[in-house]
């Protein structure tokens, strides 16, 4: 039976939770992704000692901070209760992230990545699950700029004004 919960944001609780889902995710995934790049040889060296393939981890490991930050914006607040925009703004940033980090991990990894005995595939694919769960990207980053575009504030200063009442 459905539990009655008056005054709650479904949308708000399901965008902030997935946003976590997704950092946790893309943090794993990231550290295997670097995990093999170190233990990974071609032409007698590592392959995470290749210029290139530092660049891709690089980017990916912004992309995780990134969605570290994101994930404690959606949950951050004064209430109980995630506030819609912080949670918008965290779900939209995660899922946008999300695509290019799972992306990054299985071209690292090459063909083991799809392989039912490495973890890899199952959590690129929870990734993708997770990012059209509770609204991808193209739905939250909408609402966030609707709630920009009311407000008084140049959008700096209402992304500050967003995550500088709810640091955690």
């Amino acid at each position: 039976e459905p539990v009655a919960a008056p005054g709650a944001d479904v949308g708000a609780w399901g965008a902030a939770l997935h946003a976590a889902l997704i950092a946790g995710a893309a943090r794993r995934v990231f550290d295997l992704t670097l995990q093999y790049c170190n233990d990974r040889t071609q032409f007698g060296r590592a392959i995470g000692k290749f210029q290139a393939v530092q660049h891709q981890l690089s980017v990916m490991a912004e992309l995780v901070a990134a969605c570290h930050i994101a994930g404690q914006v959606g949950f951050a607040g004064d209430g109980d209760q995630p506030d819609r925009i912080a949670a918008a703004i965290a779900k939209a940033r995660t899922s946008e992230a999300a695509a290019t980090i799972a992306a990054t991990a299985h071209a690292l990894h090459g063909a083991i990545g799809i392989t039912e005995e490495y973890d890899l595939q199952l959590l690129t694919r929870r990734l993708h699950q997770w990012r059209m769960a509770h609204g991808s990207e193209a739905f939250w980053e909408p609402v966030v700029g609707a709630a920009c575009l009311a407000s008084a504030h140049t959008a700096v200063d209402f992304i500050r004004a967003v995550t500088d009442s709810r640091a955690p």
